[in-house]
């Protein structure tokens, strides 16, 4: 069911029993968007939210929103998510297209029953320790926009870059017991200030968990020579510079997957 604040405030005698919402607030404040939660709090059989807002910070009340399993927050001016995001302890997916997004609150490790997680940022600049204690976690998929962006309330030559090292990146990611599913995407364009997933580390090969590994948009042109992953079931669209042979030595069982998008917005 699609609410749209910039009609009117919540309804809830109107949403009924509803346990799936659009809730569109890109034309409203913020404080439109914080009595939307609070009224939403009503709505006990609420499972699935999707967001589409446009605020420089999102009011605190989306977290008390516990019975949230499937959440989707798409933003051109969000840089962040609250703190208190550990209150989402049923939640099974999360995905964040979020413009500004430069890193997600340590709080993320408390998403206990998180299944998948899918950011798409300009902005992202590295994965939080921890994430260990996300023990459900099965599929992950990280977009990577980095265009050089002019912003009016950053410093005038703010150039957005993913600065963890892939090595500290792939250790953490090696620490998710569930991993099966892993998309590595970073869209080049004229402004694009380099390739991050071009060459891999050797710690990919600590990923004992995955099963489906998929490259999307110019990553991955070179992968180590040592590197061997037997377990890896499925790979997709890795560099041009990467031969058929390597490919067979590194993933012997696996079959090619040469989709060329991925959308974290789909199923």
């Amino acid at each position: 069911m699609i609410v749209d604040l910039a009609r009117g405030p919540v309804d809830l005698d109107a949403l009924g029993d509803a346990d799936a919402i659009e809730l569109r607030a890109e034309a409203v404040e913020v404080d439109a968007l914080a009595a939307a939660f609070a009224e939403l709090r009503g709505l006990r059989g609420l499972k699935t939210l999707r967001l589409a807002s446009r605020v420089r910070a999102l009011p605190p009340g989306i977290t008390e929103l516990r019975g949230l399993q499937h959440l989707s927050i798409v933003d051109a001016v969000l840089p962040g998510l609250p703190a208190g995001i550990d209150a989402w302890t049923r939640l099974r997916t999360l995905r964040l297209r979020l413009f500004h997004l430069a890193s997600l609150p340590r709080s993320v490790a408390g998403l206990v029953r998180l299944r998948e997680l899918a950011i798409d940022s300009h902005h992202l600049c590295g994965l939080p320790r921890g994430l260990s204690a996300l023990v459900e976690l099965r599929a992950l998929t990280l977009i990577l926009r980095h265009d050089y962006v002019h912003d009016w309330q950053r410093p005038a030559h703010f150039n957005p870059r993913f600065t963890q090292p892939l090595a500290e990146l792939f250790t953490i990611l090696a620490e998710l017991p569930a991993l099966a599913e892993l998309t590595l995407s970073e869209p080049v364009s004229h402004t694009s200030p380099g390739a991050i997933f071009a060459q891999l580390p050797v710690e990919l090969g600590g990923l004992r968990a995955l099963e489906t590994l998929r490259f999307v948009d110019s990553c991955a042109s070179v992968l180590p020579a040592e590197l061997s992953m037997p377990w890896v079931r499925r790979i997709g669209r890795v560099g041009s510079e990467m031969r058929d042979e390597e490919l067979r030595r590194i993933f012997p069982n696996a079959i090619r997957d040469d989709r060329r998008s991925h959308d974290p917005e789909e199923p």
